[in-house]
């Protein structure tokens, strides 16, 4: 199976038990992530340019991700995404969570440094994680 497979495969797994939807709003409140119908809302835009090559299992790490701002009482500042992201970068096995560390901490560093997150996220975290690892990861190139 190959690497961006077997993260696609963890997410969808992670995310089977959620109940969440998808609109072109994004929630930045915990009061914002519910629907009407008490599910989760998940932001539906920048999607395209993503690690998961698929915006439906971007969507499913979002939906992974609010919950976990749910869970354990994260809020939505900058500090908090990047403990957070820590944190569910140790939830994947191996290399796996580097990328998810990349996609989360990586890119709230960028948003630090920058005022504004990657446009092309996908090839943001491809040179991070060239940086961290030393060698490209070959799916991201």
């Amino acid at each position: 199976m190959s690497f961006i497979a077997a993260l696609n495969e963890n997410v969808l797994k992670q995310a089977s038990g959620l109940r969440y939807s998808v609109a072109d709003h994004a929630p930045n409140t915990p009061s914002g992530l519910f629907g009407r119908c008490g599910e989760l809302v998940v932001w539906s835009g920048a999607s395209e340019q993503t690690i998961f090559d698929d915006p439906s299992v971007n969507w499913a790490f979002r939906a992974v991700h609010d919950n976990l701002h749910l869970k354990y009482g994260f809020d939505f500042t900058v500090a908090d995404e990047m403990e957070l992201g820590r944190m569910q970068a140790s939830m994947m096995p191996g290399k796996l969570g580097d990328l998810i560390y990349a996609d989360i901490v990586g890119q709230a560093e960028f948003f630090l440094k920058n005022g504004h997150f990657p446009v092309d996220q996908k090839a943001f975290i491809s040179k991070y994680i060239a940086d961290l690892w030393g060698e490209p990861c070959k799916e991201l190139l």
